[in-house]
């Protein structure tokens, strides 16, 4: 963090932060920019011990968190904040005193830094301020493959185990569902159909197909349909009995993987955070040979 807390020659208040690093500041800016700031100095304060300083008031915080916050809410340079526990520490004290303005400048001078974060960083991150809905908005984006890392990271130490356990059982869920859709493909690109060219050769590829859907959507289960794609037609059907520039391989494989990942993606996009076991309303209809676009409901 390259901008450093200036001390102010006219402050009148003084933050003790955790480990005795003070810092002075003006408590008229805190209280614009914190309503518990604000309801902490409508208080009397005891007299001071040495008149010729601001009155001193712990607060116990990181001084590191503190000083960022304290750079957020002044008219200052902004700091850049490049490493994730110390996001974390200003985003608990922006909840700790109903900071909302500290959030929203986080939006503003930190984008860079923020997109750069993996789906599983800001669900931490969010859940280390509290911010259950957007954390729940969060997960919908983290892969199941960060489960099998996440016993052994720092990010573990941002959520509780209620927070842990929702977010694994949100992801089980998601992938179960996944399995139950991928699987009745599967079944039904066996039977045969207009995407087989009823040829057990391009049945296999078709398999193909929804093998490599499967994975897009295991890696980014809200990935765009494009990329997905872009793996799908990169390796066509060679089948020399198939017919020449035979019509599967562009509009029929490309119309059936969209269907495929949008059933896919909407099933992820609409499962419920509350209660993600809870079997929807309406059933999944598989992506089968015969199935028409308005055939697809969720």
């Amino acid at each position: 963090m390259a901008t450093q807390w200036k001390t102010p020659p006219d402050a009148d208040v003084i933050l003790c932060a955790s480990g005795g690093k003070e810092f002075h500041a003006h408590k008229l800016i805190l209280s614009l920019a914190s309503p518990v700031f604000r309801d902490m100095f409508s208080v009397p304060q005891p007299p001071t011990t040495k008149p010729s300083q601001p009155p001193t008031v712990d607060v116990d915080d990181p001084p590191e968190a503190l000083e960022i916050f304290l750079l957020i809410i002044y008219p200052t340079r902004k700091p850049l904040i490049d490493d994730i526990q110390t996001l974390a520490s200003v985003l608990r004290l922006a909840d700790k005193y109903d900071a909302k303005d500290v959030l929203d400048v986080q939006r503003d001078y930190l984008p860079s830094t923020y997109n750069t974060l993996s789906p599983i960083q800001i669900y931490a991150i969010l859940c280390a301020c509290g911010r259950e809905e957007e954390a729940g908005a969060a997960a919908r984006r983290v892969p199941f493959a960060s489960l099998k890392t996440l016993d052994s990271s720092p990010l573990l130490q941002l959520m509780t185990i209620a927070q842990y356990q929702r977010l694994v059982s949100f992801m089980t869920a998601r992938d179960q569902r996944m399995r139950e859709i991928v699987n009745k493909h599967h079944e039904d690109i066996a039977k045969g159909g207009r995407y087989s060219c009823k040829d057990t050769a391009h049945s296999l590829y078709s398999s193909t197909i929804v093998a490599t859907i499967q994975t897009a959507f295991e890696a980014d289960p809200c990935t765009r349909v494009e990329k997905a794609l872009g793996l799908v037609l990169s390796a066509p059907c060679t089948f020399p009995q198939c017919e020449v520039g035979c019509r599967y391989n562009a509009a029929g494989v490309r119309k059936y993987a969209e269907k495929l990942l949008r059933v896919l993606v909407e099933m992820a996009q609409n499962l419920s955070w509350e209660d993600p076991h809870k079997q929807p309303e309406r059933h999944v209809q598989p992506v089968s040979p015969q199935t028409s676009d308005s055939d697809l409901d969720l």
